[in-house]
């Protein structure tokens, strides 16, 4: 559960968010939670949202962290077809800011693992786009978060899911990170994920294997070459994408070059 809080030394609101008691089998799987999230503190940027400080309160741990004003791009992505669709160089502007957010987390050597829509917020009061939970998943690695995950929150992750995360392999890497980003793309652009419908195995095998569609078919005004660049993200081999967010935010740079696009390329050097 998250709460809206307020850090009474510092008289900041913030946001909270609790763990269910029964998440982690003993304190030591607690404990250890609790220092994987503190791992984050020292990273600060623009677009990655801040943890304060982590720890646990009787049989609860907790994550104090900062609050964004917003909704997340899952809620963007529902609203498309309804609102109408979103411009490519606004989408282009969120393939920047996340970019830039991986970028700072390869720096530090840090893999998010689960980047889908819902964990990433989007500010009301300028529309930047902030990565949250970026060491969860790692974190309650060894806990009892699988068994109590809900069905449907497994499935709608899937389809934001790198093929190689389907099939649980250990060795995950930025690659896994810039597919997830590539599909929350995909899907900003078209109003849908780039595989859905069918059973859940059925789901995994067209994630695993089933090329998507180009994004041109759903907004014929996309960009070639920034299409080109999402498909090659959601490459289904991790070979075959850009194996660095800094290769990533060379070809968004030039692209917006290209067509005299203005976004923040602080912190990065291209």
């Amino acid at each position: 559960m998250v709460y809206l809080a307020t850090d009474i030394k510092k008289n900041e609101v913030c946001a909270l968010k609790v763990m269910p008691p029964n998440f982690a089998s003993d304190d030591d799987q607690k404990a250890r939670f609790i220092r994987a999230m503190k791992t984050m503190m020292p990273i600060k940027h623009d677009h990655i949202v801040e943890i304060y400080n982590a720890g646990k309160e009787g049989d609860y741990c907790w994550i104090a962290m900062e609050y964004v004003e917003g909704s997340s791009l899952a809620e963007v992505i529902q609203q498309i077809g309804v609102e109408g669709m979103l411009d490519w160089k606004e989408v282009w502007r969120v393939g920047v800011q996340v970019g830039r957010a991986l970028h700072a987390a390869y720096k530090h050597k840090v893999v998010h693992r689960n980047l889908t829509p819902s964990n990433i917020l989007r500010r009301k009061s300028d529309r930047a786009c902030l990565v949250g939970d970026l060491m969860l998943a790692k974190a309650m690695e060894g806990t009892l978060a699988v068994q109590i995950t809900k069905p449907g929150q497994i499935i709608g992750d899937i389809p934001f899911m790198s093929p190689e995360r389907t099939r649980g392999q250990g060795s995950i890497d930025t690659r896994s990170d810039i597919y997830g980003l590539g599909a929350t793309m995909y899907a900003l652009l078209s109003g849908h994920p780039p595989c859905e419908g069918g059973s859940l195995p059925e789901l995994i095998q067209k994630v695993r294997e089933v090329e998507p569609k180009k994004p041109k078919e759903s907004q014929l005004a996309i960009d070639e070459l920034f299409q080109d660049v999402v498909m090659k993200m959601l490459a289904k081999n991790p070979d075959d994408r850009y194996s660095t967010p800094d290769q990533l935010l060379h070809e968004l740079n030039r692209i917006g070059k290209f067509n005299s696009l203005e976004a923040d390329w602080s912190g990065w050097q291209g």
